[in-house]
């Protein structure tokens, strides 16, 4: 295998490191070339992602095994995988796939925390890169270079071989002729100046970048130094350049996603970009006098922060389709009240509003500060023997709610909706208290989670035409404790809407599937252990003979989204739980709803009391049987019950029931 085939669409993406997710990326098509043609975004069959074409030897398969784990973010299985591959490259004679396989060693062991060798691999694939050809050996030395700018972090002579060897960089990019390039390696070392607080010459190089990629329109190095720019221009105090080039920068990741679709999803990194764009243009609103334009800069920041939620779950799910699935942000959504906290470095601001009319009240918390309230709130509440949350309870109702209250004293809301961000995603809103009155938020107001306005279609439930697929089990399997009041739950939601119900050994996979496959079922509803975690693919749900992924799941049940007599309405999850102080976990729940194909979902943080469970179940379905009720209404009240019952007042019981997406 040459270095010159292998190297470009592996090296492109570790060049862009933080920018695009995935061990390659698509190249932007060249001015007047067609763009490459669109699909149906659909849920692939099972087993559709993992065919691909089989590497031309075992060290070849063991390098893209290693890619694909490091594009996951599992550093350490990647070292393991770039070490099987070097040592059989060396055994087969390939020795420039072995200098790939130290190359990806190398990050992967700063990924890790594996600093033990990384220089030496760093080294070794830097000598090697001599003998190359100009392009490959500037792609080469890019991905070298900023792998030394990582190493940098804790050795600061790493610092000065990575100026060398991007510089390096650069000149074999300028002997290739090739400007993409040019511009990555101009670019990343324009980043290291800036880390080490040379701005004017980081903001000379970040220009020559720009100027680089413009030359081919290499749209993903555009958004990156565009981003680039703006921080350094913020840095030196000139906010409105600063904001331009952020704006850009941010318009340019939605072309991007266009001509990207099904080659990668932004990747993780893109947030501080969205969350300094969101930042500046909230400290412009607050300093505007003039009514129009405070309100054009909060809705253009809400648009911001709707691009970025949807990047996130779309990084977070590897679904590039999810933008398929985006819809125009209602102006006016009826009787709701719309929450954004955007949570910053120095202060929390909550973009509010209903009817159209968008305002922004700030509370002086930082991010650090409120994720560990967050985080102490969430491990107190779990604990049912003590009454240790409520400092935590109150004090978050003060950073969150109660800059709110005029506002919604004058709005008099039906619903409050939040599009939680971050940590707040880990924690029930409905169980903040109140000091001064002495009642949980979920007494004033029904509530509901949203990944994103614009990712939802709240609708009411067509009640007369829905049936219901009910399945769950009672008893211990696979290492799972029983739950014995699965069963009286499952029978008091079959009274209330027809279905079927499958339970224990007939909640097997192959029968659910074939169950959801043969006839429409309006709600699914399952009553089984399951786990959100930080990675997506390692989250469950627990069948009878086996665990069902949460892809599994989506790709399931998400073929009901096309079915016009009976989409499914409502998706049930009554015994999950997310990891306690993980906030990628709560992207999982979060986009729960919105990945399998339904409307809306009720998933709960953490497993509750199963006699706790089943009768705030029981009663939640009985009240959605009523018309007059929406679903964010009939769940405020199953949760009121429990509060009112003295064995279950305590919020761990009641308030890990989330209702995520849409409350109608």
């Amino acid at each position: 295998m040459a270095l010159a085939r292998r190297a470009r669409p592996w090296l492109a993406a570790a060049a862009a490191a933080g920018l695009l997710a995935g061990p390659g990326h698509a190249e932007t098509p060249a001015p007047g070339a067609a763009p490459a043609p669109g699909g149906r975004c659909e849920i692939p069959p099972a087993g559709a992602r993992a065919q691909g074409q089989e590497p031309g030897s075992p060290a070849a398969a063991a390098l893209e095994r290693g890619d694909a784990l490091l594009a996951r973010g599992e550093a350490a299985a990647a070292l393991a995988a770039y070490a099987e591959s070097r040592r059989l490259a060396l055994a087969e004679g390939l020795s420039e796939l072995a200098t790939l396989a130290d190359a990806g060693a190398a990050r992967a062991g700063l990924e890790a925390g594996e600093r033990a060798g990384v220089a030496e691999r760093l080294e070794r694939a830097r000598a090697a890169a001599e003998g190359l050809p100009p392009g490959p050996r500037g792609e080469l030395l890019i991905h070298l270079g900023w792998s030394y700018a990582l190493l940098a972090r804790s050795d600061a002579a790493a610092g000065r071989r990575a100026a060398e060897v991007l510089a390096s960089a650069g000149e074999a990019a300028a002997e290739s002729g090739d400007a993409r390039l040019r511009s990555w390696a101009l670019g990343h070392l324009g980043e290291l100046y800036e880390r080490e607080g040379r701005l004017e010459e980081a903001l000379v190089l970040t220009r020559r970048a720009l100027f680089a990629a413009q030359e081919v329109r290499a749209l993903e190095a555009l958004a990156r130094w565009q981003g680039q720019l703006g921080r350094l221009e913020l840095a030196a105090g000139r906010s409105e350049r600063a904001l331009a080039a952020l704006r850009e920068a941010v318009a340019l990741l939605g072309e991007l996603r266009q001509q990207t679709a099904g080659a990668g999803a932004l990747g993780a990194e893109v947030e501080p970009l969205y969350s300094a764009f969101v930042d500046l243009l909230l400290r412009r609103a607050r300093e505007s006098a003039d009514t129009g334009q405070r309100q054009a800069l909060l809705a253009e920041a809400r648009a911001a922060l709707e691009d970025s939620k949807a990047a996130e779950l779309r990084e977070y799910f590897r679904d590039d389709c999810l933008d398929a699935r985006r819809k125009a942000a209602p102006e006016e959504i009826p009787g709701a009240f719309v929450v954004y906290p955007v949570v910053l470095p120095d202060r929390t601001e909550l973009i509010a509003g209903s009817a159209g009319q968008l305002e922004s009240f700030v509370s002086p918390v930082g991010r650090e500060a409120l994720a560990a309230e967050v985080h102490a709130f969430r491990r107190q509440l779990e604990r049912r023997t003590t009454r240790q949350y409520l400092g935590h309870a109150q004090t978050l109702y003060d950073w969150l709610i109660r800059p709110l209250e005029p506002a919604l004293a004058a709005a008099a809301p039906e619903v409050l909706v939040f599009v939680p961000d971050a940590a707040l995603r880990t924690i029930p809103l409905g169980a903040l208290r109140d000091r001064a009155s002495g009642r949980f938020l979920i007494e004033s107001y029904p509530l509901a989670l949203a990944p994103g306005l614009t990712l939802i279609e709240p609708r009411p439930i067509e009640r007369g035409s829905v049936r219901l697929l009910a399945a769950g089990i009672t008893e211990s399997v696979q290492g799972f404790p029983a739950l014995a009041n699965v069963g009286p739950e499952l029978a008091a939601v079959g009274q209330t809407f027809p279905g079927q119900t499958l339970l224990n050994g007939e909640f097997a996979i192959g029968r659910f599937e074939s169950e959801i496959a043969a006839r429409p079922f309006g709600i699914v509803h399952i009553a089984s252990h399951g786990e959100f975690s930080a990675n997506s693919s390692e989250s469950f749900l627990l069948a009878w003979d086996g665990k069902i992924s949460m892809d599994r799941l989506a790709q399931v049940v998400a073929a009901t989204q096309f079915r016009t007599d009976q989409p499914l309405e409502l998706l049930t999850l009554s015994a999950c739980q997310t990891a306690t102080g993980d906030d990628r976990a709560g992207l999982g729940l979060a986009g729960v709803a919105l990945r399998a194909g339904a409307r809306s979902a009720l998933a709960t943080l953490w497993s509750v009391n199963d006699e706790a469970s089943a009768d705030l179940v029981t009663e939640f379905y009985a009240q959605l049987a009523q018309p007059e009720l929406s679903r964010a209404e009939a769940l405020q009240r199953a949760q009121l019950k429990l509060l009112a019952t003295p064995d279950y007042r305590h919020p761990a019981y009641w308030a890990p029931f989330l209702l995520i997406s849409s409350w109608l």
